[in-house]
């Protein structure tokens, strides 16, 4: 299997494709083979680079919470050491709040930011989206199967997927791989202001997509940060939740395609 060395730890990664890069970002408990599809769809005029963020999959292990700055900065190493200066972010759920770190860490090196399903560090989350987040990592702590089965795979976060033929087991499989929390659900808390009071510094072409049938915490943080980058782009699908890249391919992609490559004017 193909593995960056970075500072000691190991990078599991796929890329394939030519032009410029697309770096895919996988959301907690997840790994890159989450984002398999809008890889082989994006390697068709870019050069698309998914990887299994530190903690989760087949890379190497985050014993404590990473910081949103320590990922961000082991992104820029991940593309250094594919000799690549700049790069678009594609991020799906929790995934996006490290693609925003690196666009606020690294403006010179962000060329675009795709953002589906987003969360957002700073959101005013509600008192029981945030008590359930809890919940979740105090029993994944316990026993990371019946988390992932009784209480995640569960949630209405896959009610959309879950009646589609064949994408929800594939999903089962992938999620019943998870072997940590990682850091994205339990951060470290850091000092200054949040994301979500800094979304105005981020000067790069956004797109934020999200399904009409989302929870509507989640249609609210997505409005946010449209609201938050000047500029910034929304798109909602009907019909299509959480794994809307899955859910309803064909359109996200389409609209994935014509952000990344405008109309010539």
């Amino acid at each position: 299997m193909p593995y960056a060395s970075l500072g000691g730890r190991r990078f599991y990664y796929e890329v394939g494709g030519e032009g410029e890069t697309v770096l895919l970002l996988h959301g907690s408990f997840a790994d890159a083979d989450l984002l398999e599809a809008p890889a082989t769809a994006v390697s068709s005029g870019f050069r698309a680079l998914r990887f299994d963020r530190r903690g989760h999959g087949r890379s190497s292990d985050a014993p404590e919470p990473l910081s949103l700055a320590d990922e961000a900065a082991e992104m820029a190493a991940l593309l250094d050491w594919f000799s690549t200066g700049k790069t678009h972010l594609f991020a799906h759920d929790d995934g996006a709040e490290v693609a925003v770190q690196f666009a606020l860490d690294f403006p010179a090196r962000t060329l675009s930011l795709a953002l589906l399903a987003p969360t957002l560090e700073g959101f005013p989350w509600k008192d029981q989206t945030l008590a359930a987040r809890r919940d979740l990592l105090s029993v994944f702590a316990r026993s990371p199967r019946a988390a992932i089965e009784e209480k995640w795979l569960t949630s209405p976060a896959f009610d959309v997927v879950r009646a589609l033929e064949g994408p929800f087991e594939r999903l089962q499989t992938l999620y019943g791989r998870a072997r940590v929390a990682g850091g994205s659900l339990a951060r470290p808390a850091h000092p200054g202001p949040t994301q979500a009071e800094r979304l105005g510094e981020i000067r790069t072409r956004t797109i934020v997509l999200v399904g009409d049938r989302e929870g509507s915490e989640r249609l609210r943080c997505a409005a946010a940060i449209v609201q938050g980058i000047r500029g910034a782009e929304g798109t909602t699908f009907a019909g299509a939740s959480r794994f809307l890249h899955i859910e309803d391919p064909h359109h996200v992609m389409r609209r994935l395609t014509d952000f990344y490559i405008p109309p010539e004017e």
